[in-house]
């Protein structure tokens, strides 16, 4: 073998070996994707499931991966989840969600710096930086940790390394393209930063961080160049960054990704994130702390180190040429640092640094010539010690794979290397999966808690669904949904079969003083209060048993109609926020307040009987910024449960259904007495409301009874009233 392989081969069997090592250590786990992670897998299963039908079943129902739910999720994500096909087991998926990134960037480390490599030493110099940067903390966050030592930024399954490392390659090619004037590498380097676009959302952003790049580079290598096969070059790569770039915006655009709904659910879910994740934290501990387990103190050192020495070097170059040559390098990485800088801490939200990754990677990218440069011209002296020392994170690194201690060592490489943990819990879920089999009915599950832990069990729960979609399993709801400000739901409560605690209070002491805080300021104070509540709360009067114990108290709901009476005696001796008041409003009301809506009705839609169960007393409808907000006063007419349905059809001209927001008469199904009065409220969001005409309003018991109105404007036999929103319903 020629020696110059030596080097290259030498990279390929430390990466191949971290790679045995990764997926030796991943396979050890039995999480399942949740979260983010969960939808990735969703999205290559549907996928998977529409290239098996258009081959075999039915070709003539291809669609468009982008147009593949869930929609939010584009198909570049596949390439890292799914690649071959799905696959019930959700190792090499978590495996290739760690280790391609890693492959992905040192391949673009590689491509950025092999032109300065004249001599073997470069060459080994070279493959000890790509080692290096290859233990970059941020690669190493696998199963989402309880232990409060680990900070991570990050866990298995999510697409923010992917994206990064595929910008780094971009970045790569792009900057290579212009040293060799190669249109070959600028369409390949155009080609990889449009890809971003189909892996997330930002990664519009990263291409024009890209473009920026190239164009830097360009203007200052070209700018007094008259050859005619560099304008040639300048002009082929202008025209196909214009054709390839608003190719990819043009089929994002036109599909569902890009649709108006998914843009508005992206900008509702980040303005939740920044309202309801920084609250009660310490930015700069925060700060320090993402720092660390993205970058690690020790690379950042060493970073800032070389930094010093290059523009030392700059400044005594100045002297004699003048910054003749401007250093394009720090310039363009000036510029996507402020771009990448700006997208996290603006953009988004400060706990969220992943959003910053694929910027961080450009930089390195960037700088990366002339750091190793910088390197090369250590005397021989030195030279082996600098080898020793950047080769020694990934021995470290190498050796925690190996063993789960010392833990203190992943703490000081920034990393978390948790793989196995949570059996329990697994278990836990697990075993309400066999009651939902025996019960032959899909279970509904509320969990208090948003963290990692409560994560992991409803993932169990939505993954065995995925899988065997025939098959019954539970469903999860939070009180944070990132469609709506989050808040506790008595409705969302009361539909559920199970309550899931993360953090049971067993210190009666600590549970009561929450418990004597009159004041509930916001969510955290309200996540807190229930918790304590449940901590402290006499099961039988609340309606509740315990169903199983892990870290995880499972409680099940065994009598709404007392849980129902315990949340609104909950709701009375406290003060709550107005977003939490507006969730839960008032049901039951006395005569009183029903004549006080009912004047605010529309005459034609008073006293309408339903068959002889229900009387709408009046109904009345509200324009708000977020859409249409409907009243409705009702009164049994018998002693009789309520264990209805009230369908709420939003309608076209031609009294088609284009959505819907139907709602149970009541969670707890509860008898009431003839004569008892409530209060509905129905809120539709403007997403909803597009091309809508009428509101379809009636009464319905699976699976075929619905109940005939006595007069008003109606259509289906009298089985649906029709509120028209264009006309004054007082005609």
């Amino acid at each position: 073998m020629k020696k110059e392989y030596l080097p290259l081969l030498v990279l390929v069997l430390a990466l191949a070996t971290l790679g045995v090592l990764l997926f030796h250590r991943i396979s050890l786990t039995e999480q399942t994707p949740i979260w983010d992670s969960f939808t990735y897998a969703q999205k290559a299963k549907n996928f998977w499931d529409t290239v098996h039908k258009f081959q075999f079943l039915e070709p003539q129902t291809w669609i468009s991966p982008l147009n593949i739910e869930p929609t939010t999720r584009p198909p570049g994500t596949i390439l890292m989840s799914y690649p071959f096909g799905f696959l019930d087991k959700p190792d090499e998926f978590f495996f290739r969600s760690v280790f391609l990134p890693i492959i992905l960037f040192v391949a673009a480390l590689w491509i950025i710096a092999k032109p300065y490599c004249i001599t073997l030493k470069d060459e080994w110099l070279l493959v000890a930086l790509c080692l290096a940067f290859a233990t970059l903390p941020l690669f190493y966050h696998f199963e989402p940790s309880i232990d409060s030592r680990f900070a991570s930024p990050t866990y298995w399954g999510l697409v923010d390394n992917f994206i990064a490392s595929v910008a780094a390659l971009a970045t790569a090619l792009v900057i290579r393209s212009v040293q060799e004037a190669s249109i070959r590498l600028t369409f390949s380097g155009i080609i990889t930063s449009t890809f971003c676009l189909f892996i997330k959302p930002s990664g519009g952003l990263v291409m024009a961080a890209i473009l920026l790049v190239w164009s830097i580079y360009g203007i200052v290598k070209y700018k007094w160049q008259q050859n005619i096969l560099i304008r040639k070059y300048l002009i082929l790569s202008i025209v196909t960054f214009i054709s390839v770039y608003g190719m990819g915006l043009l089929l994002a655009f036109k599909s569902n990704y890009f649709s108006m709904a998914n843009i508005a659910y992206g900008k509702n879910a980040v303005a939740i994130l920044k309202q309801e994740l920084s609250i009660n934290k310490d930015s700069l501990q925060l700060l320090i702390a993402q720092i660390h387990v993205s970058f690690g103190w020790h690379w950042l050192t060493f970073i800032f180190l070389s930094a010093i020495f290059s523009f030392w070097g700059i400044s005594k170059q100045s002297n004699v040429n003048s910054f003749k040559v401007l250093p394009v390098d720090l310039i363009s990485a000036l510029g996507v640092l402020l771009i990448g800088l700006w997208f996290w801490l603006v953009g988004t939200d400060q706990s969220q640094i992943r959003y910053f990754f694929p910027f961080a990677l450009i930089c390195i990218i960037l700088l990366f010539p002339r750091i190793k440069s910088l390197y090369s011209k250590i005397s021989n002296k030195y030279f082996n010690i600098i080898m020793a020392l950047l080769v020694f994170p990934m021995l470290l690194l190498l050796i925690s794979l190996t063993s789960n201690q010392p833990i203190y060592l992943q703490r000081i490489l920034g990393v978390n290397l948790t793989s196995g943990s949570l059996t329990n819990e697994i278990k836990q879920a697990k075993s309400l999966i066999e009651n939902a089999n025996k019960m032959k009915r899909d279970l509904t599950v509320y969990s208090l808690g948003t963290g990692y832990v409560t994560g992991v069990f409803g993932g169990v729960g939505l993954y065995e669904k995925l899988l065997h979609p025939n098959l019954n399993s539970f469903d999860f709801q939070y009180p944070l949904n990132w469609i709506t400000e989050s808040t506790f739901r008595f409705s969302e409560i009361l539909s559920s079969d199970y309550l899931l605690i993360d953090k049971p209070i067993k210190n009666q002491l600590k549970a009561i003083k929450i418990l004597k805080n009159i004041e509930v300021s916001d969510f955290v104070s309200e996540t807190n209060l229930f918790h304590a509540w449940l901590s402290t709360a006499n099961d039988d009067d609340a309606g509740l048993a315990v169903e199983s114990e892990t870290s995880l108290r499972l409680l099940k709901i065994i009598d709404k109609v007392k849980l129902d009476s315990a949340l609104n005696q909950l709701r009375s001796r406290y003060k709550w926020r107005k977003v939490f008041l507006d969730a839960n409003p008032v049901k039951w009301i006395d005569v009183e307040t029903a004549k006080a809506l009912i004047a605010k009705s529309y005459p034609v839609f008073r006293d309408i009987r339903f068959g002889k169960q229900f009387t709408l007393l009046g109904v009345f409808t509200n324009h708000t910024e977020d859409g249409l907000t409907i009243e409705l006063v009702w009164q049994s007419l018998k002693d009789q449960p309520l264990k209805y349905l009230n369908f709420v059809h939003i309608l076209d001209a031609s009294k088609n259904i284009i959505a819907q927001a139907d709602y149970e008469q009541d969670s707890a199904k509860r008898v009431v007495n003839k004569g008892t009065l409530w209060h509905d409220i129905v809120k539709i969001k403007t997403s909803k409301l597009n091309g809508a005409k009428a509101i379809g309003l009636g009464i319905y018991l699976p699976p075929s009874t619905s109940l005939v109105t006595d007069h008003g404007p109606s259509d289906w036999n009298k089985n649906r009233l029709l509120l028209n929103l264009d006309m004054n319903q007082s005609q």
